[in-house]
């Protein structure tokens, strides 16, 4: 069984391969261009000084970053302070075996309720299967908005998503 753990710099060309693949290769998300690892050690640096969590899911034979998620900055603005955005990814060799609900249910388990009220998922319209997983954990869809990127030289839409925390 795989391990959830805070994330540590020597995993970060784990994580940058992993998200390369993404936008590469699917519309999850809406970058056109890859993280170098050096991007990645500043954004794991804002998240650990924002307080919030920034974790990876371990192989615990091997070792191996199977997947990671963070609560990242929601619109940038001092009003929007306690609303993160969450964002999961997985290794597309271990999605649909039910990790990603047990990496996003980690990732809320180690949010501190000080700091993080409301979690924000944005997820492309085309991603059934991320809407389904955030469903799986008790978000719940508050909208959508149609046409708002672009990437592969089509329109995508976008589906949001809240977490409140109760406690």
């Amino acid at each position: 069984m795989p391990s959830i753990r805070p994330a540590t710099v020597d995993d970060l060309p784990a994580v940058a391969d992993i998200y390369r693949y993404y936008v590469e290769n699917s519309v999850a998300t809406f970058d056109l261009e890859p993280l170098s690892v050096a991007q990645w050690e500043a954004k794991l640096g804002r998240i650990r000084d924002a307080g919030r969590p920034f974790i990876v899911m371990e192989d615990d034979d091997s070792g191996a970053v199977l997947g990671y998620a963070y609560l990242g900055v929601y619109r940038g603005k001092a009003g929007w302070a306690h609303t993160a955005e969450d964002s999961i990814y997985l290794r597309p060799e271990s999605a649909g075996r039910g990790l990603g609900r047990v990496l996003l249910q980690g990732l809320l388990d180690a949010t501190d309720r000080s700091v993080t009220h409301n979690v924000m998922a944005v997820i492309s319209d085309e991603v059934a299967a991320s809407v389904a997983l955030h469903r799986k954990v008790g978000f719940v869809e508050v909208g959508r908005t149609a046409d708002v990127g672009r990437k592969f030289d089509r329109w995508l839409g976008a589906v949001y998503m809240q977490y409140a925390f109760t406690d």
